[in-house]
């Protein structure tokens, strides 16, 4: 190849990579799962899939039409989008929720502070954020009982806040683009998209041990950012499209019945786990912990008890991680994996696929019994 040709190729992706969220021109299968062919996973639970942060033309950053978004999310079989457009009083009123086709939306908005940004899920109405502290922006949140998620954790500063539900475990633009740009530069040169994309993911390490060091306090749920914004374009094409960015990650949340109430109440509770689908396409997955009298999945707490079981089932074989406050604590390659638990603990799960990210789960907090 000449050096001319060197030379155009890197700034055709490096224009793409410095120009926006996630450019990755990516064309994956995903076979939808239709909602009525769902069977429970445990007990009355169901396992609903699909996508957080995500911008439309009611943000200042994007022209994505709702139209696109609802299109992108029924042809990738996601059961619902948490928008979280940039909050202007116009986003909060124009803002789409319920049903768009097969896909529920429901309203959030991204709230920027100095450092990081708070999203707030399932909102009613507008939250005055200018000159107001996060813990102000927080309670007015809870005030309208909206999911409150600290955004870009390792930007934020002021972990001296309460009463907030969660954090990003994972966001595509700051963990993936901004990074890894160079690295993804020179992998798209040599690689087809989707191996250039795998060659860099990884696991969010930073924001992983901060969100384990908070759990030790109390209950956090994980979340995975999409961030998508539709608005990458260069030599008449546009990159990182709504389609492109729904196949790469997902949040799956257990719940009842797909309403915007059961899904706030399961995000809230981190009946949880995030799915990289760039690696493999999940259907189901649970790590749930029992004993002879009561059963309980991510998100909840039980009692330390002779007969505890920690119990992890895959839709394939893979590497399982089971973590105890934030360090490695049993390892399985297995597609249905058992194990005692015989100490208090916050006890997470992470699967990998090849040596890559696939499925993270939620936390089970197991704690001493009450003397």
């Amino acid at each position: 190849m000449s050096q001319r040709r060197w030379i155009s190729l890197a700034l055709l992706w490096g224009g793409v990579l410095l120009c926006g969220c996630a450019s990755l021109p990516l064309h994956l299968y995903v076979p939808p799962a239709p909602i009525e062919e769902r069977p429970p996973i445990f007990g009355d639970y169901k396992d609903y899939r699909g996508v957080i942060h995500c911008h439309s033309f009611l943000s200042h950053d994007s022209r994505g039409q709702i139209a696109d978004i609802a299109a992108a999310a029924q042809a990738n079989g996601l059961d619902f989008v948490m928008m979280t457009d940039h909050i202007t009083p116009e986003a909060i009123a124009h803002g789409v929720t319920g049903m768009q086709g097969t896909t529920l939306f429901i309203l959030g908005a991204e709230i920027a502070q100095a450092n990081g940004s708070i999203l707030g899920i399932g909102l009613k109405r507008f939250v005055e954020h200018k000159q107001k502290k996060a813990q102000e922006i927080i309670d007015a949140l809870k005030a309208q009982n909206a999911a409150a998620i600290i955004a870009y954790p390792e930007k934020f500063r002021d972990w001296s806040v309460s009463g907030y539900d969660g954090l990003e475990i994972y966001n595509l633009k700051s963990d993936v683009q901004d990074e890894y740009k160079f690295s993804l530069l020179l992998s798209f040169l040599f690689l087809p998209p989707r191996s250039a994309f795998a060659r860099v993911i990884d696991r969010p390490r930073e924001k992983l041990a901060l969100w384990d060091q908070l759990s030790q306090s109390r209950p956090l749920v994980g979340i995975a950012g999409t961030n998508a914004h539709n608005n990458v374009r260069l030599l008449g094409r546009t990159f990182g499209t709504y389609h492109q960015l729904f196949q790469l990650l997902t949040n799956h949340l257990l719940a009842r019945n797909l309403t915007e109430e059961d899904l706030l109440l399961a995000l809230k509770a981190g009946h949880a786990y995030v799915a990289f689908d760039l690696f493999g396409y999940v259907p189901f997955f649970l790590f749930s912990a029992g004993d002879d009298s009561r059963q309980v999945i991510m998100g909840e707490t039980i009692s330390l008890s002779p007969p505890l079981r920690g119990e992890v089932r895959l839709p394939e074989r893979a590497d399982i991680h089971v973590l105890k406050d934030g360090a490695v604590w049993r390892r399985e390659e297995a597609l249905f994996f058992r194990f005692p638990i015989t100490a208090a603990g916050v006890y997470r799960v992470e699967v990998y696929k090849g040596g890559k990210p696939w499925i993270f789960s939620n936390p089970i907090y197991v704690v001493a019994p009450s003397p």
